[in-house]
């Protein structure tokens, strides 16, 4: 295969000295241009981020075009041939003139095979396209000493050959499939100067037999930067867009101050969030950035994450007892503001039992550091390929994010495991085997910081909890002392504007002290006494017997062996001494791994 002009030219110099600055090629155009170029490969797979829009010089500027018009016009404006295909549509071409010299040799082809496709048109279905398409790269070998350059693009190649048991698999796929392995390996294919681009949103979505080939070349689209889109931003377009008024007028932020503001978003969504107030004759604020982002972001990953801006004037302060876990907090907190990003954890494993406080903690944590939070809710599909696009969108969207901390509630559940035995197809140790690549990058170390909570961390993968990932355990436990107790108490009652008398808070120290209580247990019984107080005075003045009478009434409906067994495998799990409460800080560790093996036992006979 010989070189792509326009690659080779502008992957060493993105100006020219008579005319405009042009864009330079991002990463994954340089990477295809390279790859191409090496004359190994004629099958791609181009991935990722394909709904977005890309920079092509238009006289005297940038215009920003659909990524078809872009590998047209900038990346292959001088092949002989550019066909495109997709089942809606078959087979199409790059101009007109192209269409006719195809038709003219269609009508050779017709006369030799005796068809009429230089009539009705060539096959639309791919199995019977195919077999034409190689004959007519052949021809122009032969009757060109010069070898004419060809390039297909196929729109929606996970509709032709799908990811799917081979038993699954119809003939038309398979026959597909054999199609694009046999012209991805033969030696004439590669000979000739010809390539094919797979153009899908999930390479996962592919057969796995087509992406494990090693004649078959694999370039993910990245979300833009913040250098691209402030690009995107100074190109004009925006004043365009707006009738002509410059963006000062309607915007409280310049180019420079906007283009951080939208990491997450790719060139289109950006796009939106602009035209959305310009539009609407409204003005481009920090409520409109933030709000507009939030919803595109959470669409895009349907749902499936729920985004949260820092909120101001919260902290570490509103949160009671978990002194040894603040405390490690705050020393993150203060690398991650100091800017101290090189010697941050990848991520940081908070396992406790259930209503322990582990998510406000996390969420005071997030807003003391003034970073957003991304939180991944369960994404499993049970559509085939759906799962592996989900989570595609979920980690390009948080690695566009940074500097951001992601928290994965229930994460024994979310990240999946190693086990390719769970009836699923293998889609859970696809997970697992993506979420370990992508946590376990050290070049993210600064950008992202990672925070799984579960009550489980026994049943999260030894994997996940090495150093470098989840190498960080800071576990949480329930009040331990009196003073623990009273403190939980005020906060939660500050919080439900409720007043604690003293003779209330010696109650609470006196006959509450030795109970190991969370906040949700607290708060169930302060919101019960507020509701006797209520009924029984019609004011919501908490005395010590509404307190009495609720927690005289109150019973913990969770098992206690199911919170011993949570606790303990808090404890095992803790990477640090000096964040377990002294009962455990100099117990006999096997001794505690014997009690929870029989606790596990006992609950796993249930």
């Amino acid at each position: 295969m010989s070189t792509c002009p326009k690659c080779a030219a502008e992957a060493a110099a993105v100006s020219t000295p008579d005319g405009p600055s042009r864009a330079p090629l991002r990463a994954w155009a340089l990477d295809l241009a390279r790859r191409w170029n090496s004359g190994s490969y004629t099958l791609f797979v181009l991935h990722g981020n394909i709904y977005d829009v890309f920079p092509v010089q238009n006289g005297d500027g940038t215009e920003y075009v659909p990524l078809k018009t872009f590998l047209s016009r900038r990346l292959f404006p001088d092949r002989d041939f550019l066909l495109f295909y997709d089942i809606g549509d078959g087979l199409t071409f790059g101009s007109a003139e192209m269409q006719k010299r195809f038709f003219q040799w269609l009508e050779i082809f017709d006369q030799v095979e005796n068809t009429n496709y230089h009539r009705t048109g060539p096959p639309r279905e791919f199995y019977r396209l195919a077999p034409l398409l190689r004959r007519f790269y052949l021809r122009l070998a032969e009757k060109h000493g010069d070898r004419q350059s060809v390039t297909l693009i196929i729109d929606f190649p996970e509709k032709i050959v799908p990811a799917q048991e081979d038993a699954g698999a119809s003939l038309d796929e398979r026959m597909s499939l054999v199609t694009l392995m046999k012209w991805a390996a033969a030696p004439e294919m590669r000979q000739l100067d010809l390539g094919v681009i797979l153009v899908t949103e999930s390479a996962a979505e592919l057969s796995s037999d087509l992406l494990q080939n090693p004649h078959v070349a694999q370039v993910k689209i990245e979300l833009p930067d913040t250098e691209d889109r402030l690009r995107f931003l100074q190109s004009g377009w925006a004043e365009k867009m707006a009738g002509g008024r410059p963006l000062s007028e309607w915007s409280d932020f310049t180019p420079a101050e906007l283009a951080p503001r939208t990491a997450g978003l790719n060139l289109l969504r950006t796009q939106h969030v602009l035209a959305e107030a310009a539009r609407n004759s409204a003005r481009v604020t920090m409520e409109h950035v933030a709000a507009s982002k939030k919803r595109l972001i959470e669409e895009y990953c349907q749902g499936l994450v729920r985004f949260k801006d820092p909120r101001p004037g919260v902290s570490l302060d509103r949160v009671a007892t978990h002194t040894a876990a603040k405390a490690k907090l705050r020393e993150l907190a203060w690398l991650i503001k100091n800017h101290k990003t090189d010697v941050l954890e990848r991520g940081v494993l908070v396992p406790g039992r259930v209503g322990v406080g582990k998510s406000f903690l996390i969420d005071c944590f997030a807003c003391e550091c003034g970073l957003p939070v991304l939180e991944i809710a369960e994404f499993r599909s049970k559509w085939v390929g759906d799962t592996e696009l989900q989570q595609m969108r979920i980690l390009m969207t948080i690695r566009a994010l940074g500097p951001v901390i992601v928290v994965v509630d229930e994460a024994d559940a979310i990240f999946g495991n190693r086990d390719g035995d769970s009836g699923d197809s293998g889609v859970s140790s696809r997970i697992f085997a993506a979420f370990a690549a992508h946590i376990g990058d050290s070049t993210l170390r600064g950008r992202e910081l990672w925070v799984a909570m579960t009550s489980r961390p026994d049943l999260l993968a030894i994997d996940m909890k090495r150093q470098g990932r989840f190498g960080l355990c800071i576990p949480l436990f329930p009040a331990q002392t009196p003073e623990e107790v009273l403190e939980l108490f005020s906060v939660v009652a500050g919080v439900k504007k409720i007043t604690l008398a003293d003779a209330i808070k010696v109650y609470i120290r006196e006959q509450l002290g030795s109970r190991p209580l969370t906040g949700s247990d607290v708060e169930a019984i302060l919101t019960r006494a507020k509701e006797r107080a209520v009924l029984a005075k019609h004011d919501d003045d908490v005395q010590l017997a509404d307190l009495e009478e609720a927690v005289g009434s109150f019973i913990d409906p969770l098992d206690p062996k199911l919170l011993a067994l949570q606790e303990l495998a808090a404890v095992l799990a803790c990477s640090d001494r000096r964040h377990l409460p002294e009962r455990y800080r100099s117990a006999d560790r096997d001794k505690l791994m014997e009690e929870f093996a029989s606790l596990k036992l006992r609950a796993g006979r249930r």
